[in-house]
């Protein structure tokens, strides 16, 4: 069972790595680009993951800014937009496509452990409620802060992650961002 598990830190170890070096530059306008291509953000994906949350007082919730026309249901942008506007952060997932960067680490993370991964994108400005209460996951959760500052917990550990800084959350580990700093993008990676 100890080599299994030091296989498994290992593999851990690469993957931050390799996070660690690739370059993203996007910026906010990027983001908003991104978010205008409203056809690409339906409510759920077929595993019935969220496309677009906002992170509230209550959690995280997602129907509030999409709508329903002929073509199907999508996201809004304009009243996606005011929420974003008053400081809410913004859950985008499954963002590993949108560009050449990203696709190209996914490229590398398949490389080294034979399976895509999704990512999601954390997207913020200051004001609301950080992120979700304290909690944890039951795999792995690697962060590449992508431009801005926040302010973590991890465990009993509180420190700022700063552009182009990664970092590991262990699995069953209790995490939160505790502060938003300044506008900021993190991207998660799962690896379970």
């Amino acid at each position: 069972m100890k080599n299994f598990k030091y296989g498994v830190c290992f593999m851990i170890d690469n993957l931050v790595n390799i996070v660690s070096k690739v370059n993203i530059n996007l910026n906010e306008k990027d983001i908003l680009t991104f978010l205008k291509n409203e056809k690409r953000w339906p409510p759920h994906y077929p595993n019935s993951q969220k496309s677009v949350e906002i992170i509230n007082e209550l959690g995280t919730k997602s129907m509030d800014f999409f709508e329903t026309t002929r073509d199907g249901t999508f996201l809004n942008y304009d009243k996606w937009y005011e929420l974003y506007e008053n400081g809410y952060t913004t859950i985008i997932s499954n963002v590993l496509d949108l560009n050449n960067e990203l696709r190209n680490l996914r490229s590398l993370i398949k490389q080294e452990i034979g399976i895509n991964i999704w990512g999601n994108f954390y997207f913020s400005r200051p004001g609301k409620k950080a992120s979700v209460d304290a909690h944890k996951h039951p795999y792995n959760v690697i962060v590449k802060q992508i431009y801005g500052k926040s302010k973590w917990q991890i465990a009993e550990n509180q420190f700022v992650l700063e552009p182009n800084q990664t970092c590991l959350i262990p699995k069953n580990t209790d995490h939160a961002v505790i502060e938003k700093i300044e506008n900021k993008l993190s991207l998660t990676l799962n690896i379970e």
